[in-house]
């Protein structure tokens, strides 16, 4: 028995919650896996994991063992690292897990840029159709959006800037409906936002706008085109159905094609933090550390909001 496959094994299952997507993580079978949990029961000759046909939890002594051992793996870990990327660019492969419209917005365009500088670079990008509240274990790291911080976890999260709802149209739409001047004026115009269930009818807008109210809410008005995704209101504004709310982080590549134009510029919706998020706290890989930096060098400051500008 490779006692530290084992404790790789162990560690993964616990992580991932499970034998399937341990293996998954581990680019192996479930029955390899199962097979290094047993042996390394049967060495320790103790029970590490519980196991029910719906639960998996760790045993007392496995929840002592595993405390023991991640930081040894970790440590292990972080020795290989630095050594075989010493006096080498960082690379190896990159799992990336993002939301698809800040994939598709900022993500995507700039990864030839990435990979200039880092041509030994290779990324994975995964994505889901909402935005992440937390890491991705699957992932090396995941692109986090939080509206009031995020929640305690073992994982590390730097934060690359906030970024804030804008109201856009299409150039065909403002051509035929006069833009408004004041967030009231919404009701009066087809508005394409996402409806359902524990989504709000009510809208805050605020503003900077010397003499004007700090904050107004407005139910926007009814459009004739309906989606909960966010992907096809965007084609529906482009084709000048209506105003979209975007967010300006998703904005930016279309206001600066020109596709759509900001309405009431002064005024902003709510705003978003977005974070880059890794797990562990001690050790973090060079490819890791490197796309950090290159992305905190593209958005700039992080307590501003580097998509505003369109």
């Amino acid at each position: 028995m490779n006692q530290l496959d084992s404790m790789r094994a162990l560690l993964s299952v616990v992580d991932q919650g499970g034998f399937a997507p341990a293996a998954l993580a581990l680019n192996t079978s479930r029955a390899k896996i199962t097979r290094l949990i047993q042996e390394l029961e049967a060495t320790l000759n103790i029970r590490l994991l519980q196991r029910t046909t719906r639960t998996l939890s760790l045993t007392e002594a496995g929840e002592v063992y595993v405390a023991r051992i991640r930081p040894l793996i970790e440590g292990l870990d972080a020795a290989n690292d630095e050594a075989s990327t010493s006096g080498r660019t960082p690379g190896g492969l990159l799992k990336v897990q993002s939301s698809l419209d800040f994939a598709a917005a900022q993500l995507i365009p700039r990864v030839p840029r990435l990979q200039r500088v880092y041509p030994r670079l290779e990324i994975e990008l995964n994505t889901s159709d909402r935005h992440l509240e937390a890491p991705d274990l699957k992932a090396d790291v995941t692109v986090l959006f939080s509206r009031q911080g995020l929640a305690d976890g073992d994982y590390t999260a730097v934060k690359l800037g906030t970024t804030h709802a804008l109201l856009c149209a299409s150039p065909r739409y403002l051509e035929a409906h006069p833009a408004p001047t004041h967030p009231s004026e919404l009701e009066q115009h087809a508005c394409l936002f996402p409806k359902g269930k524990g989504l709000p009818e009510v809208l805050r807008f605020r503003t900077t706008t010397p003499g004007a109210a700090a904050a107004v809410d407005v139910r926007p008005g009814p459009a004739r085109f309906h989606s909960h995704s966010p992907e096809a209101l965007y084609m529906a504004a482009l084709q000048g159905m209506g105003i979209i709310g975007m967010l300006s982080a998703h904005a930016q590549p279309y206001l600066q094609s020109g596709a759509l134009v900001r309405v009431l510029p002064g005024w902003t919706g709510e705003s978003w933090q977005v974070w880059l998020a890794f797990t562990g706290r001690k050790h973090v890989p060079r490819k890791v550390q490197a796309f950090l930096a290159f992305l905190k060098s593209e958005f700039g400051d992080p307590e501003q909001d580097p998509w505003q500008g369109g």
